[in-house]
């Protein structure tokens, strides 16, 4: 499994447990590109690189920003939902 096909997983995971984590997913999916380039920059701005959870929140982010990620994730997450 690939780095980014194991990413994917992992959030899915999390999102299918956390709903705060799902609809921030959700509202990234539904930004157009541009809308995501801007977020990305918002977020780097405001986390900083040296503060461990900061460190890993910004990887989230540039992460579910990137193209279909985030629509991707959700993908899953309704595939497991109407599997179970």
């Amino acid at each position: 499994m690939s780095d980014y096909e194991q990413l994917i997983e992992e959030i899915s995971d999390v999102c299918q447990k956390n709903q705060e984590l799902l609809e921030i997913v959700k509202k990234i999916a539904e930004m157009e590109s541009t809308k995501r380039y801007e977020f990305r920059k918002r977020a780097s701005k405001i986390l900083k690189r040296e503060n461990g959870i900061d460190k890993e929140a910004l990887k989230f982010y540039y992460f579910i920003t990137e193209e279909n990620a985030a629509e991707e994730i959700l993908r899953r997450i309704n595939g497991v939902k109407r599997e179970t």
